[in-house]
């Protein structure tokens, strides 16, 4: 009897891609010109704003950042316990996390807005970062455009066919996951503008849709592996 060949991880990648642009672009553009998963630009403004001596953009950008280096040390807590199918509960903790702080009145501390999402994303990026052989991140993309440039050179210049056939599909995945980042974002862009106290809702049908594939092979899809 031929084996049953394994589900693709593309389409959950790509699901999970789009979360990150969404969040980052709610984010950004509702909640303080902070980043919820971006941390290089929070390090960035926090630097700016340290030398500006401005404090409160200080605390601003230093209390994601704080949030996601917790959120990293959760993440890595849940996978090591005992508990099987960690890497589902990452997906339904932030799944419930964003629809409880998308119901934040806009009076909420930005603070509490920022922290929240970078924590849950800290569980998304640490969890979740592989697609086949490839390396991926859902949460920023500039790793994933170094990888896109990387195998479209490998598909055409390495010496053994099989390197080029994998360049080809480093190219062809890693494309298709900064693709779904962009559109993300543009979604989070157009949300933020119209709805901005719900716009994080948003992010929900992507990973109610990412949460139903890890569901269907969860073994599969413990992308920490």
């Amino acid at each position: 009897m031929p084996t049953r060949p394994k589900p693709s991880a593309l389409p959950a990648a790509m699901l999970l891609a789009a979360t990150g642009g969404l969040l980052d672009a709610v984010v950004y553009l509702s909640h303080g010109h902070v980043f919820a998963n971006a941390m290089t630009g929070n390090v960035i403004f926090l630097g700016i704003s340290a030398v500006g001596g401005d404090w409160a953009d200080v605390a601003r950008h230093i209390a994601p950042i704080l949030a996601f280096l917790l959120g990293v040390v959760a993440a890595r807590l849940l996978a090591a316990a005992p508990i099987r199918h960690a890497a589902v509960l990452t997906l339904v903790v932030e799944i419930l996390v964003l629809f409880v702080v998308g119901m934040f009145p806009a009076s909420v501390p930005q603070l509490a807005f920022t922290a929240s999402i970078a924590f849950v994303s800290a569980f998304q990026v640490t969890t979740y970062r592989r697609v086949g052989r490839f390396t991926y991140n859902s949460t920023f993309v500039t790793g994933n455009l170094r990888d896109v440039a990387e195998g479209l050179l490998e598909s055409f210049t390495a010496p053994d066919p099989t390197k080029r056939k994998l360049g080809r599909a480093k190219f062809r995945k890693l494309s298709l996951i900064c693709l779904a980042f962009l559109l993300g974002a543009t979604l989070g862009a157009v949300a933020a503008r119209r709805y901005p106290v719900h716009a994080l809702w948003f992010a929900e049908p992507f990973l109610l849709a990412a949460l139903t594939l890890v569901l269907l092979n969860p073994t599969h899809f413990n992308l920490t592996e």
